[in-house]
């Protein structure tokens, strides 16, 4: 069974046991010494522990903060023995599993502030370039010496890997970072031996790879991260046809692998992109370096998934990032033919929200423990009966943890399916990821022996004493949140968001206004306007999908475009008439009407606690997870499944 996969694989002289590489995440798990931290080191030997091959660290500095090397705080660093010490131990960790760790080299160029380099300027190869956008920041454009200084320092990190034991080197020459803006035209505007031509532009990166070359000998691998093509719409940029030479120039001059990503929206898989829709563009790009191993990420979810990409031939290793993240076992889960006991990836990107918007350290919306394994390496052993109300993301996350912990458990559903507020979230167009979620903890609960299911069971007054007949612990509540029905005249005459996603209710060829601009008011918009309907949707501030990664967002706004809907910001409804909206454009300081079959409150929810207090007047522990204790995401409600049961 994925005879593929599980085939030997090599990077130059290094022999990989499968072809399942973790692709090289921030992770924002260090402090700001510099060192691996533990907390890292746990994140990392979860997916060696899992199987994985090998491992590619995230972005590590190795160039001092005076030439601007330092991308953000908490960032690994090769700076000093110190630092490499850390490495070093870092190191054992991963081969104890039999994985390989590559160790990724990185300058940040003008992709950093003065705030995370003792105050000094950030660095590129030129100040500016005139097709960069207007407001543009100049930064310092770096003499010829300071590049050989640079060059010096990438070669000093790639001594400190040699020592630590780790087992090759990835250049990060993609992502808009220093080495990307010398290659790419449209932010190089040198003239002389380093800007103009290909050679020259590429000239920093090979001087770099020589440099480690001889430091590292012939047999220890020498990898790039490299843009198969620029995506940032710059005049002037590289597109594909200059791209793939660039990649063929830098094989024939020293470079053992290219890690291929790119620098458009794409680059971070959204819902609509299915797994292998990168085939032609690694192909195209293979074509010219097929005597080197090329790789790199192509939204592979599954294992029938990757066992597909690699017998396409378009790359030679697959590369995991979030979906390592979703579920490390995935390597190991695969090999052994539990396919569907993989923890899929639903590419909600909250990962990249928490750690590029929210400054936070890693998390997964539905793994519980990512970034976190080294406080939870185990769970304390419970007795007893617990009863669990609500079967969405928390209940269901709950009692999973509940049953590992050793409880049995009582879960109680309302409705007659699994997976609460999922049942909604996977209505509109290219979500079928949350599917897979739903089927994932449905097929976790069914098999668990520990767990009795009671689907279509409402819990009310009259039956508390059939719950307490369980004698529970205690009782977990995780019916979700209450949707907000703002108080404005006419409110008794408009539709509800969950009733629209649901099909409880249905409009067809109508003219609909959606009240609210959140992730749910853009779904429900989308679901609305692909079944015929005219839609408009207002969203009181000027930002659509607070709390959302902004590729997302935008991907979303795109197809909202696609079909016509008419969206309205700094717009808020103030009644509901028959044949109209009402609404108060906060720009313009005026009241207007939107004519329309139909309003829809898409306005979020609230917490309710109605329920928890008829629980508390029958049982003395009755534990809040989800929406019910605090309004958050599908993370926030899986979460607290995991943390408020690890408790009891």
């Amino acid at each position: 069974m994925y005879e593929r996969i599980f085939s030997r694989g090599k990077i130059n002289g290094v022999e990989l046991k499968n072809r399942v590489i973790m692709a090289p995440m921030d992770e924002s798990l260090g402090d700001n010494s510099g060192n691996v931290s533990e907390r890292c080191v746990e994140y990392f030997c979860a997916k060696a522990k899992g199987g994985t091959a090998a491992l590619v660290t995230s972005y590590v500095a190795v160039c001092p903060p005076e030439l601007g090397g330092i991308a953000m705080p908490g960032q690994i660093r090769l700076l000093n023995i110190g630092n490499e010490l850390s490495m070093a131990h870092f190191v054992e960790r991963v081969h104890a599993y039999g994985a390989k760790l590559f160790v990724q080299l990185h300058h940040p160029g003008r992709k950093t502030t003065a705030e995370y380099n003792d105050g000094y300027q950030p660095v590129s190869c030129s100040a500016l370039t005139p097709s960069m956008p207007a407001g543009t920041p100049s930064v310092r454009e770096l003499t010829v010496a300071q590049i050989k200084e640079i060059v010096a320092y990438f070669a000093r990190g790639a001594q400190f890997v040699l020592w630590s034991g780790a087992d090759g080197i990835q250049i990060h020459c993609a992502h808009g970072y220093l080495l990307n803006q010398f290659i790419n035209p449209a932010k190089n505007a040198r003239t002389d031996e380093y800007g103009g031509s290909r050679e020259n532009r590429c000239r920093i990166v090979i001087e770099i790879v020589q440099a480690i070359r001889k430091i590292v000998g012939p047999k220890f691998p020498i990898t790039v991260r490299l843009n198969a093509f620029e995506g940032e719409g710059l005049p002037g940029e590289a597109d594909a046809d200059e791209m793939r030479q660039v990649g063929k120039l830098l094989a024939e001059n020293g470079v053992d692998g290219i890690h291929l990503t790119m620098t458009s929206i794409d680059r971070v898989g959204t819902p609509e992109l299915k797994a292998g829709w990168r085939n032609g563009i690694y192909s195209y790009f293979k074509e010219v370096v097929n005597n080197i191993p090329v790789y790199g990420p192509n939204e592979v979810k599954t294992p029938a998934e990757g066992e597909a990409v690699l017998a396409s031939g378009c790359q030679d290793f697959l590369v995991l990032g979030r979906q390592h993240t979703a579920d490390p076992e995935w390597v190991n889960k695969a090999k052994t033919g539990r396919e569907d006991d993989i923890r899929p990836c639903i590419s909600c990107n909250f990962c990249m929200q928490q750690i590029t918007i929210e400054h936070q350290p890693m998390r997964c919306s539905v793994n519980p423990l990512a970034g976190r394994e080294k406080d939870n390496l185990t769970l304390p052993k419970g007795e007893g009966t617990v009863v669990i109300i609500g079967a969405g993301p928390g209940g269901m996350q709950a009692a999973l943890t509940a049953a590992e912990r050793g409880f049995d458990v009582v879960l109680l559903e309302k409705s007659n399916q699994y997976g609460g507020s999922l049942q909604l979230a996977n209505k509109a167009p290219n979500k079928f990821r949350i599917d897979n979620l739903i089927n994932y903890f449905q097929h976790q609960i069914e098999k668990n022996d520990k767990i009795t299911v009671k689907l279509g069971y409402e819990v009310t007054p009259e039956n508390l004493d059939e719950i307490a007949a369980y004698n529970p612990v205690a009782v977990l509540l995780a019916s979700g949140g209450k949707q907000i029905i703002p108080n404005v005249p006419g409110k008794e005459k408009a539709a509800l968001a969950n009733d629209i996603l649901s099909g409880r209710t249905v409009f067809e060829g109508k003219n609909i206004v959606v009240a609210g601009g959140g992730v749910t008011g853009l779904e429900t918009a989308e679901y609305l306007a692909v079944r015929g309907n005219k839609v408009t949707v207002l969203e009181m501030t000027d930002v659509l999908g607070v709390g959302v990664f902004n590729f997302n967002v935008t991907k979303q706004i795109w197809a909202l475009e696609k079909h016509g809907v008419d969206i309205k910001t700094c717009t808020r409804l103030d009644a509901v008439k028959d044949g109209a909206a009402v609404v108060f454009d906060t720009k313009e300081q005026q009241s207007k009407e939107i004519p329309c079959d139909a309003v829809v409150m898409a306005i979020g929810v609230y917490t309710d606690h109605s329920l928890r207090d008829l629980l508390e007047s029958k049982f003395d522990r009755v534990v809040e997870i989800g929406d019910v204790n605090k309004v958050g995401k599908i993370m926030t409600a899986v979460r607290d499944g995991y943390d408020r049961v690890k408790v009891l």
